[in-house]
């Protein structure tokens, strides 16, 4: 009987272990943090601190087959994903398929990141602190639903073309109200080129139609030089949305980033980034929304495990409208992932 009992174990044990080596891995973060407003252009504002998180991520990744795998991610993000009544909620973040090595890179169809975004995220690090200047000032989406295609032309050499919806993480589905949008599309570009591996060259450029005749351009360069000491970097865009402007001209918006990190010891860093945004390049500086901004970020990264962070940082933006005044935001900030 103890013979057949430990067969009878063995045998549900290999079942087991085989089926474990085909299950989603899953993945996921949480940052936020403590903040407090010093002083803010809009006196309301003034003074206010709570605690909060800025995003949630839960991630499953599971390889279909050898050279097809998928994703699926929820995230929580208090200024997005709220119940009508209030309460926090989750949304879809990503849900694609990937059909790797296709000539030599990616096919991918479903909602997924966009590359203005997530290239930038990626090269310059520290979204924990804050979005990257696209990001921050909502010039394009960081997802989109659709087909992408990716080349590996080289080492040093990668491009890829993304077709999508242009409706961000809301999708479209013929029976909801948005179906007025379906023949608007979105395509995105980006050339990546590293001669060394310190060094990033990256070009991004999107086209979105619109309704209205309001059509979209974004055209994004990157260079960033980054080693195990330090990194340092710059981020440009020009961005027009034709017929936007309050007079029905061209909205035309420009901005410009400089990144950059150096490491004081082993496990802390020094964090400091510069942008300047121009929201209306023919109307600014008649009003805050239209006024040009220079925001400065300063933070020290404490890294207490490799993927546990307490970064204490300040940030700056002053307006160029007359007698406007800047805001000052104070901040703890923390990061996890697994």
């Amino acid at each position: 009987m103890k013979k057949i009992a430990l067969i009878i174990f063995s045998l549900f044990s290999f079942i087991s272990l085989t089926n474990a080596q085909n299950l989603p891995k899953f993945s996921g973060l949480m940052f936020g943090d403590y903040y407090y407003m010093v002083q803010n252009h809009d006196q309301t504002m003034k003074d206010v601190g709570a605690f909060d998180y800025r995003r949630i991520y839960l991630t499953a990744d599971y390889t279909i087959s050898d050279g097809i795998w998928s994703r699926f991610r929820l995230e929580s993000d208090p200024t997005a994903s709220n119940l009508g009544n209030g309460k926090l909620s989750t949304m879809v973040k990503d849900a694609f398929i990937d059909f790797k090595n296709v000539g030599d890179g990616d096919l991918v169809i479903g909602l997924q990141g966009t590359w203005n975004i997530n290239m930038a995220e990626g090269i310059f690090g520290y979204r924990p602190l804050e979005k990257t200047i696209q990001d921050l000032h909502g010039i394009s989406a960081s997802r989109d639903l659709g087909i992408s295609l990716t080349q590996n032309f080289s080492k040093e050499f990668s491009a890829g073309f993304l077709l999508g919806n242009n409706t961000g993480n809301s999708g479209t589905f013929l029976n909801q109200t948005n179906t007025s949008q379906a023949r608007y599309k979105s395509g995105y570009l980006f050339l990546q080129f590293k001669p060394v591996s310190e060094l990033t060259i990256l070009l991004n450029g999107q086209y979105s139609s619109a309704p209205a005749g309001k059509n979209v351009s974004v055209y994004d360069g990157i260079i960033n030089y980054a080693t195990s000491q330090f990194s340092i970097g710059v981020q440009g865009f020009v961005n027009s949305i034709d017929k936007a402007a309050a007079d029905g001209s061209t909205l035309k918006r420009n901005g410009i980033s400089f990144n950059g990190w150096v490491a004081l010891s082993d496990n802390i860093r020094l964090v400091g980034r510069f942008d300047s945004f121009t929201p209306d390049a023919d109307h600014k500086n008649t009003t805050i929304a239209n006024s040009t901004q220079s925001f400065i970020l300063g933070a020290l990264d404490f890294a207490v495990r490799k993927n546990v962070h307490i970064m204490p940082n300040i940030e700056y933006t002053s307006y160029g409208l007359s007698g406007s005044k800047a805001d000052v935001l104070l901040r703890g900030t923390f990061f996890f992932s697994f």
